[in-house]
């Protein structure tokens, strides 16, 4: 009994804590100047032949949340973030509810990160997974909660998620995948759409049909489960036929982001070009990547390290004479 007071005592003044500190971090970022969320879209990449591959983490065409399909809106909330509206940008049991699945299986299987959470690294952040960043991630996200509404922070989301192809932004997604405006998409589209954001790689249907329907079926049975649709409405939804009018071009490459980020990281070091550019946007980048050379490089690394799923690969080509980088893969995807 004295061991078990104790431990009521112990969680008690530990929950207290996390109330005077949770309260205590709202009230200094609400006071804290308002975060400048940048929806431009900020970089434009050009090949040798100076084609596009990239933009940047904006969308073309910013809209509002009243020209986006609600079932899109449904089906992004069911899949990454069913709490949404309830939590101040953390989603503490479901941080407790990963913590615990990733325990017992002795691998991170299982994320918790939320939407404003999301947003704030496509936002603020690069993607090194260090202690710095973290804390980093964790004051942004505050500070979006605190300056900005709910809706807001949704709306931002959905107009800066990566969609796949180098396709920011749902407006573009619906465009790129079947001609249609946002607010247009039929539930089967739009539930195709919300799973691409977990694995772009990976659950584009461009890219594999299969693992893009399988994913559709999870979306649909969360919208189920959240009572966004009825589980008729999903039976019907997963037999409809979707056709897609995206092609599979040079932005089917899943390594092309890596010659992307280097890119970016050279960008950063030049220090003749004004920051102010890089916050304004309409910056046009032109590099020396080759399409067909970094096709090849990626095809070779796909053929040769097939049978050999526990070995990693970078490769680098370039023009001896010039230096100039023609094609880069900085691992299996």
């Amino acid at each position: 009994m004295k061991l078990l007071k104790r431990l009521f005592i112990l969680l008690f003044f530990a929950f207290l804590a996390f109330v005077i500190f949770n309260v205590g971090a709202f009230l200094y970022v609400k006071v804290t100047p308002t975060l400048e969320i940048k929806n431009a879209n900020k970089l434009s990449l050009y090949d040798y032949q100076e084609d596009l591959f990239f933009q940047g983490t904006g969308a073309t065409e910013w809209i509002s949340l009243d020209n986006i399909s609600p079932y899109l809106i449904k089906a992004t909330l069911a899949v990454e973030d069913k709490n949404f509206f309830n939590h101040n940008g953390f989603d503490y049991l479901r941080i407790i509810k990963a913590a615990y699945i990733n325990l017992l299986e002795g691998a991170i299987v299982q994320g918790a990160s939320t939407i404003s959470q999301q947003y704030t690294k496509n936002l603020f952040l690069d993607f090194n997974k260090t202690w710095q960043r973290k804390i980093e991630e964790f004051w942004l996200t505050y500070e979006l909660e605190a300056h900005y509404s709910k809706e807001q922070i949704l709306e931002g989301y959905l107009n800066t998620i990566n969609y796949g192809h180098g396709v920011y932004g749902i407006e573009n997604a619906a465009n790129f995948y079947f001609d249609k405006k946002a607010k247009h998409l039929s539930l089967a589209e739009a539930s195709i759409l919300a799973g691409i954001p977990k694995n772009p790689s990976r659950y584009s249907p461009l890219i594999d049909e299969l693992e893009a329907k399988q994913r559709q079926n999870l979306v649909l049975n969360m919208m189920v489960k959240n009572h966004y649709i009825t589980k008729d409405k999903k039976d019907l939804t997963q037999q409809e036929r979707v056709v897609y009018l995206g092609t599979k071009d040079k932005l089917n490459l899943s390594t092309l982001m890596y010659y992307q980020d280097a890119v970016i990281r050279e960008l950063k070091e030049i220090t003749t070009i004004p920051a102010s550019f890089l916050e304004t946007g309409g910056l046009k980048i032109y590099t020396n990547l080759d399409v067909n050379a970094q096709t090849y490089l990626e095809e070779s690394v796909k053929k040769n390290l097939k049978d050999n799923l526990d070995i990693e690969v970078a490769a680098v080509m370039l023009k001896p004479e010039t230096g100039a980088i023609l094609a880069l893969v900085g691992g299996r995807d």
